[in-house]
């Protein structure tokens, strides 16, 4: 599994997003590899209107906010 977040790169949320997502996947044991995408032409390229984006194997899974780790947890889960 491939879990990308989208975001410049002084964008806390986004930051702060990609460090709870890796936490996710590894205490969940989970074989997946986190990165965040800077890059303002990729970000457009995929759709992403407002940061932080976040997809899940190329597929954007929600954009301009920020779920609660629960809900992060349980989005991350649901794709394995």
């Amino acid at each position: 599994m491939n879990i990308t977040v989208y975001g410049p790169s002084g964008c806390s949320n986004c930051t702060d997003l990609k460090e709870t997502a890796a936490e996710i996947v590894d205490r969940n044991d989970i074989d997946a590899d986190v990165t965040k995408e800077p890059d303002m032409t990729k970000l457009a390229q995929k759709g992403v209107m407002s940061t932080p984006g976040f997809a899940i194997d190329d597929e954007i899974v929600f954009a301009g906010s920020t779920p609660s780790e629960a809900e992060l947890e349980s989005i991350i889960t649901e794709h394995v």
